[in-house]
């Protein structure tokens, strides 16, 4: 069996970056991260490329729109989900968060600061099986 493509998480804020690195891999799951949008392209570009991308909106160098916008123009990683990790998108309604995933290929939105519970449940729905079954894992 292949190993699993990683998880790339893109934040700036170091803490919050190094928190779900940490819960993530704790849970089973490879792990990238990029601190800005520009870091967050060369990761993309690299092999193996991610299988998800959590990604803050509001980056340094290269926000998250730009980074959308990059990912999009690659037919290859079009087809890698994005959650969106940001306290703004609480502020935007249903229906434009619909409209703003349908165009940007987001698969979710999740508010900051991020439910645990809520992110595992989001990463299962979209990789089911990915992550790596640990016996040291904490339940």
């Amino acid at each position: 069996m292949a190993p699993a493509r990683p998880v790339l998480i893109v934040e700036d804020d170091l803490d919050i970056r190094e928190a779900l690195q940490a819960y993530l891999e704790l849970q089973g799951y490879a792990v990238r991260s990029a601190g800005d949008g520009r870091e967050a392209l060369a990761h993309l570009a690299a092999s193996p490329s991610p299988s998800l991308i959590l990604l803050d909106m509001g980056l340094p160098v290269m926000d998250g729109h730009r980074v959308l916008t990059a990912r999009a123009s690659a037919p290859a990683l079009s087809r890698v989900p994005v959650v969106i990790l940001s306290a703004d998108t609480e502020r935007m309604s249903p229906r434009d968060r619909a409209v703003y995933a349908a165009s940007q290929g987001v698969a979710a939105f999740l508010p900051k600061p991020v439910d645990p519970r809520r992110l595992l449940e989001t990463l299962e729905r979209l990789l089911p099986g990915q992550a790596e079954v640990r016996t040291d894992a904490p339940s």
